[in-house]
């Protein structure tokens, strides 16, 4: 099977390659989260371009990275050769072939190539702790992707096959194996957006979603598991922006083997909710406070009060006519200042919080957080300095019924450290050439025994000051990582390459009185994509 569909993927890239489709990137169109414009977009902001910014929500859209593009021009604190290497990709059409009312049909595809060789055993992702050689990234995989487009003035819409050689350690995969292959086939990103108003866009269909936060990370909303289908409004004006989804997750089957529960299994529809508004009070700083829920229903039903992104799920969750009791809400909020070439952000998720002091004795605060600083370095090519602290209480994301965690098809919907973990790192990043990136950096990185997948699930009542990272019977030992990193890229379009080499150094490595134990991991990672988005 991989060998065919690797086959059949290079032979619709070739007539791709020799068709004749609109060549044009809609502005309603969303930037995919492998999208090298992300990373390129991040690096002017860290180096000082605050126009750069595009939205605190994920995946931007085509129109609001060529809007701040546009702003980001005329800021002499911005790269001149980064911010026009980006122009020049999302430089409007000059056939203005979305504005004819019969609309235009587009095309493209993408192959990604990525080779991986380990050392003593696995690391990433982190949320499943070290692992074996054998449970790690294959030595060799690649993904196809091919998909159909079609374009109006006010409405794009996409669907995308996507298919794998290897679904080994590989979150974003969904699907179960094909036949009797390694490899899988799927829909990625298939969607209608729609503008409804000049500040109002709707979305129906399936994509990845991350709010706050960088990259695919976040402490509230991330984009390491796989695609959410869902429905989606978001609002874009001056001061203010906001962005409110309801969507289907992974169903869970709760059993007495898996979950101790005393009756037969119970099979549960979930659903996740959120809805956040973001305030730029000035043009150096931003409010964002929102929430999300996790709701997990005996039967397939459309919850209205939760659909309503102008209710407050704190409030409606006490409703007394409400269709189930299972839910998991969490509350955040972030404050992102700049000053001058400085920023920095700190993110706050509240999962769980004791407010009596009796309360606090016994049941412990489910939370989490994060603070990111970013300093411009003055040299004669783009560079910046990072620091970050991230932490996650021992018991965040987690509830006693596997139903309503914070998670799908087991992996996070949350930040990529799971539960129970926190993780300091400085490092660094210099542009030599543009849309060429040299990064590296070095940190600690704590795990208790907490577990996102774990089954039955668990929750912090009883565990009221005990210690973080937290132990138990079967892992005895808290986990303590040095790691370090650094990577080459070429983020470009229409191929992109990276180079990256890990490492990690690790005392009770799985958090059993083991030896200390070392571990490297290196890849090269390649993409060719034609027309996407």
């Amino acid at each position: 099977m991989p060998a065919g569909l690797l086959a059949c993927a290079a032979s619709v890239l070739a007539i791709l390659l020799l068709s004749r489709v609109a060549a044009a990137q809609h502005p309603l169109a969303a930037l995919p989260f492998d999208d090298p414009a992300y990373e390129v977009l991040e690096g002017l902001v860290r180096t000082g371009c605050a126009p750069a910014r595009v939205s605190a929500y994920r995946p931007f859209l085509v129109r609001d990275v060529r809007s701040a593009l546009a702003a980001a021009d005329s800021d002499s604190d911005c790269a001149p050769a980064l911010v026009a290497a980006l122009r020049a990709r999302f430089a409007p059409d000059t056939l203005d072939l979305f504005n004819d009312g019969d609309g235009a049909f587009g095309g493209g595809a993408s192959l990604t190539v990525r080779a991986t060789q380990l050392s003593n055993g696995e690391f990433r992702p982190l949320w499943r702790g070290l692992r074996p050689k054998a449970e790690g990234d294959p030595s060799a995989a690649a993904t196809a992707r091919v998909r159909a487009s079609w374009g109006s003035r006010k409405v794009f819409a996409v669907a995308e096959g996507v298919g794998y050689t290897d679904r080994q350690n590989d979150p974003s995969v969904r699907q179960r194996a094909l036949r009797k292959t390694s490899g899988a086939l799927d829909f990625g990103e298939s969607y209608v957006t729609a503008q409804v108003a000049k500040p109002l866009t709707l979305t129906f269909g399936r994509g990845s979603e991350a709010w706050l936060g960088e990259g695919r990370e976040s402490l509230v909303l991330s984009a390491w598991g796989p695609m959410i289908d869902r429905v989606a409004v978001a609002g874009r004006w001056k001061r203010l922006e906001g962005r409110a989804l309801y969507g289907t997750v992974s169903d869970v089957e709760l059993t007495p083997a898996l979950d101790s529960i005393p009756g037969p299994a119970a099979h549960f529809y979930r659903y996740i909710v959120a809805h956040a508004l973001t305030v730029r009070a000035t043009h150096a700083v931003e409010l964002t406070l929102g929430e999300t829920a996790i709701l997990a229903r005996g039967v397939r039903t459309l919850d209205l009060a939760y659909a309503n992104p102008l209710m407050a799920y704190v409030v409606v969750q006490n409703d007394t006519a409400a269709s189930g009791p299972d839910q998991n809400l969490q509350l955040f909020g972030a404050l992102r200042a700049h000053s001058g070439r400085s920023a920095v952000q700190a993110e706050l998720l509240v999962d769980d919080v004791q407010i009596d002091a009796k309360d606090r004795k016994t049941i412990q605060d489910q939370l989490g957080w994060s603070i990111r600083g970013t300093q411009a370095l003055p040299l004669w090519v783009p560079a910046a300095a990072v620091g970050e602290y991230r932490h996650v209480n021992s018991y965040t994301y987690l509830r006693n019924r596997y139903a309503t965690a914070y998670q799908t098809y087991n992996q996070p919907l949350g930040s990529e450290l799971g539960p129970d973990a926190d993780l300091w790192r400085v490092g660094g990043e210099i542009w030599p050439r543009a849309l060429v990136k040299l990064s590296g950096g070095a940190g600690m990185w704590r795990e208790g025994a907490q577990r996102l997948a774990q089954r039955p699930g668990q929750n912090s009542n009883g565990h009221g000051g005990e210690p973080f990272p937290s132990v138990t019977l079967s892992r005895p030992f808290v986990q303590n990582a040095v790691l370090a990193d650094a990577a080459l890229s070429y983020l470009a379009r229409p191929l992109t390459l990276t180079v990256r080499a890990e490492g990690a150094r690790a005392t009770h490595p799985a958090n059993l009185n083991a030896a200390t134990a070392s571990y490297v991991r290196l890849q090269l990672i390649g993409t060719y994509a034609y027309r996407i988005p």
